[in-house]
C-alpha cells in the first residue's frame, strides 16, 4: 500500500524540460501561498482579536502557533516525503491548508481559529521542507542554482503579495468599522489554495529515476556514491537560523513598527519599506543563482550576505531621528542579502552533500532552522527591544550573529569550487572504470 502511494506521479521515464519546470511552477505556487497565509493575518491582527474575544497577550499566538508547527515537523516532513513520495506528501500538505483556512473563517471562537491556524502552519512547515528537497530530484545538478535560486523566492514573494493585498482586502471590506472584515483575506487564500490543489493534480510529475542519482542526465548510468561533506551541509543550513531571526522575526514583523513610533511614518507607509526589499532580492536572487552555477562561488555568496546583514544591522537600519536615509540604505542592502543567503545556502547543500537521503536531511535542518528562529523571535525580540531599545538590539544582537553566521561558514563550509574539483575527479575516477 505505502509504495503505491509513494509511486503516485512518478513516471516510467524521465521528465522533459516543460514538465520539469510545470512542475516547479505549481510547487511555486504553493509555497507563495503558504508564505502569504503566514503573513496576512499581520494587517488585521487586532481586529482578528477583537472578533474572536482574544486579549491582547494572546495576539501573538496567531503567528505563534503558525511557526511552531513548521518547526515540529521539519525532520518528521522529510520522513514522510521519503515513505509516501513527493506528490502525494505535497498533496496532502496543500489539502491540510485549505482545511486550515476554513476553519479559520468558520471559527466562531479563539480556540478553533488556533487549530485552523495550526493547521495552515503544519502546511508551512511540511512545504519548508518538502519543497527544497524535491529540487535536487526534479532538475539535474547543472541546473540547482537556477531552480534553488527561483525557489528561494517563494517567500520574498508571498511577503509582497500579503503585505501589499491584505491591507487593501480589509479596508475595501469595511476596515475596523465592519465586524469579521478580515473574512475576505481567507477567501483569497481560500481560492488559491484551492487552485494550488488542482494544479499539483495535474502538472506534479517525477521523473522515474531522481536526477540526483543519473550521471550527466543519462538514464542508463547512475552515480557512484561520492564523498559527502555532511558537517558543512549541517553547519551551513542551521545558520540559516541568523537570516530568519534577523530578517523575518525583526525587520518582516518589528521594523513596521519602528518606523512609525520612532520615523513617525503612517501604516501603509512603513509597510512599504520591507516589501522593497523582498521586491529587490526576487531577481536579484534568480540571478544569482545562475551565476552560482557557473562560477562556484555559492560559499562567498553566503559569506558576503551575513556581513552586509550584520552592517545594516549595526549602522543603517535603527538610525535614530527622524532622516531616512539609513532605513533606506539598509532596504535596499537587505535585497541584496535576501539573494545572496537563501539562494546560495539552498544551491551550495546539494553540492556540498549529494547522497539524497543525506541531502534530505540536511535541508530539513535548514527548515528546522527556520521554524526555531521564528518561534524564538517570537518570544524574544519585542521583550528584548523594550528592555534595551532599537538600536542596542542590533548592534549587540542582530549584527553579531551575523558576523557569528559569516564566521561559522568561512570555517566551516567547504569552497564549492573546491567542492566542485573533487566532483570532477570521482567522476574521472567512474569513467576510467566504464561505469
Amino acid at each position: 500500500m505505502v509504495s503505491s502511494i509513494a509511486k503516485f506521479g512518478v513516471q516510467d521515464r524521465q521528465l522533459s524540460s516543460v514538465e520539469r519546470w510545470t512542475c516547479f511552477a505549481a510547487l511555486f505556487f504553493l509555497g507563495f501561498t503558504a508564505t502569504f497565509n503566514q503573513f496576512k493575518a499581520a494587517p488585521a491582527i487586532q481586529f482578528i482579536g477583537s472578533d474572536l474575544g482574544m486579549s491582547v497577550d494572546m495576539l501573538s499566538q496567531i503567528m505563534g502557533v503558525y511557526s511552531i508547527a513548521g518547526m515540529i515537523l521539519a525532520y518528521p516532513g522529510m520522513l514522510i516525503m521519503q515513505r509516501f513520495g513527493v506528490k502525494f506528501s505535497i498533496v496532502v500538505t496543500s489539502v491540510l491548508q485549505l482545511l486550515g483556512s476554513l476553519v479559520c473563517v468558520f471559527a466562531t471562537d479563539t480556540t478553533l481559529f488556533l487549530i485552523g491556524r495550526t493547521l495552515e502552519g503544519i502546511a508551512y512547515g511540511l512545504i519548508c521542507v518538502i519543497g527544497p528537497n524535491i529540487m535536487p530530484r526534479l532538475f539535474p545538478l547543472k541546473n540547482q542554482g537556477l531552480c534553488m535560486g527561483i525557489w528561494s523566492q517563494w517567500t520574498p514573494v508571498g511577503v509582497v503579495i500579503a503585505f501589499f493585498t491584505a491591507p487593501m482586502i480589509f479596508e475595501a471590506a469595511g476596515g475596523a468599522a465592519v465586524a469579521f472584515s478580515w473574512h475576505p483575506i481567507w477567501f483569497v487564500s481560500i481560492a488559491m489554495e484551492v487552485v494550488s490543489i488542482a494544479w499539483l493534480l495535474v502538472s506534479c510529475k517525477m521523473p522515474a529515476i531522481p536526477e540526483n542519482e543519473l550521471l550527466d542526465g543519462d538514464p542508463s548510468r547512475r552515480k557512484r556514491a561520492g564523498k559527502n561533506f555532511l558537517l558543512a551541509g549541517i553547519v551551513v543550513c542551521a545558520f540559516f537560523f541568523v537570516w530568519v531571526f534577523d530578517y523575518v522575526a525583526n525587520i518582516n514583523t518589528l521594523y513596521p513598527t519602528f518606523l512609525q513610533n520612532v520615523k513617525g511614518l503612517s501604516v501603509f507607509d512603513s509597510s512599504m519599506l520591507p516589501n522593497w526589499t523582498a521586491i529587490i532580492s526576487i531577481p536579484l536572487g534568480i540571478a544569482f543563482g545562475v551565476v552560482a552555477d557557473k562560477l562556484n562561488f555559492r560559499k562567498w555568496m553566503i559569506v558576503v550576505g551575513y556581513l552586509l546583514v550584520a552592517v545594516c544591522m549595526g549602522f543603517f537600519y535603527f538610525t535614530p531621528g527622524t532622516d531616512m536615509t539609513g532605513p533606506w540604505t539598509a532596504s535596499v542592502i537587505m535585497g541584496l542579502c535576501g539573494a545572496l543567503v537563501p539562494t546560495g545556502t539552498r544551491a551550495i547543500t546539494p553540492v556540498l552533500v549529494p547522497e539524497p537521503k543525506k541531502t534530505d536531511f540536511a535541508l530539513a535542518t535548514m527548515a528546522f532552522a527556520t521554524g526555531v528562529a521564528q518561534v524564538v523571535g517570537g518570544y524574544v525580540v519585542s521583550p528584548t527591544i523594550a528592555a534595551v531599545g532599537w538600536q542596542a538590539n542590533a548592534q549587540f544582537i542582530l549584527a553579531p550573529l551575523a558576523v557569528l553566521a559569516a564566521i561559522a561558514v568561512i570555517l566551516f563550509v567547504k569552497s564549492d569550487r573546491k567542492v566542485h574539483e573533487v566532483r570532477l575527479a570521482e567522476r574521472a575516477a567512474q569513467e576510467a572504470d566504464g561505469v
